[in-house]
């Protein structure tokens, strides 16, 4: 079974990363930390008890990894697009058994990836990731991870929450009819996300503010 976990932001540096979000909502994501196994960092912000937002990129102070980095960081295509303005890049799942639910994606002609353990800090989890760091079908297909059972509760609970919440997520892309029958196959019905027929791939998240006000980011 897979539930909502939380929106990635990709971008090209978290300083563009930040002053993206910041102009869409007026608020300042905290940083969060390194991710050694991918040479990635970010900043992270609540967006409930079990939600978050992340801003996502390279860490050009860490050395390069031995395998590509995930969600698609390293393609070029990837890099090209996120060099002109940072903007929503995924939205990832969390599953209650990740290798059965990569499995059951695999029998609906989806590649997820495989299990790696990744850490930030003393926070440790599984997240799938294929040989190539890309997101499948297109980059519409959601990212898939698995947090220690032992987890006495979410991270989102730990991080700064500044008010925001999720409105809406809206997915447009021409693979609507293999995202929705994954969601329909392993949804828990209360996945927050509407996927559209389209020729080009894009996610768009609409967030309420504190002061009742609505920021997209797109």
């Amino acid at each position: 079974m897979l539930h909502f976990d939380h929106i990635a932001i990709g971008c090209a540096s978290l300083d563009q990363g930040a002053a993206y979000v910041f102009d869409r909502t007026d608020l300042n994501v905290p940083a969060g930390g390194e991710h050694p196994l991918m040479g990635t960092h970010n900043l992270l912000m609540s967006l409930g008890a079990d939600t978050f937002l992340e801003v996502i990129a390279i860490n050009p102070a860490a050395p390069s990894p031995t395998q590509n980095r995930w969600f698609g960081l390293d393609d070029a295509n990837v890099q090209a697009n996120l060099s002109d303005r940072a903007k929503p890049h995924s939205w990832i799942l969390n599953s209650d058994n990740l290798v059965e639910d990569l499995a059951i994606a695999k029998s609906l002609g989806i590649d997820l990836g495989t299990p790696r353990t990744q850490t930030r800090g003393d926070l440790t989890w599984r997240f799938a990731v294929r040989t190539d760091g890309s997101i499948p079908l297109d980059g519409a297909a959601p990212m898939i991870m698995e947090w220690p059972t032992d987890m006495s509760a979410h991270p989102a609970s730990g991080m700064t929450d500044m008010g925001a919440r999720i409105k809406s997520i809206n997915l447009d892309t021409r693979y609507d009819r293999e995202v929705n029958k994954l969601l329909n196959t392993l949804g828990n019905g209360n996945i927050p996300i509407e996927v559209h027929d389209s020729p080009e791939t894009k996610l768009t998240v609409t967030l309420t503010l504190q002061d009742g006000q609505d920021a997209v980011l797109d």
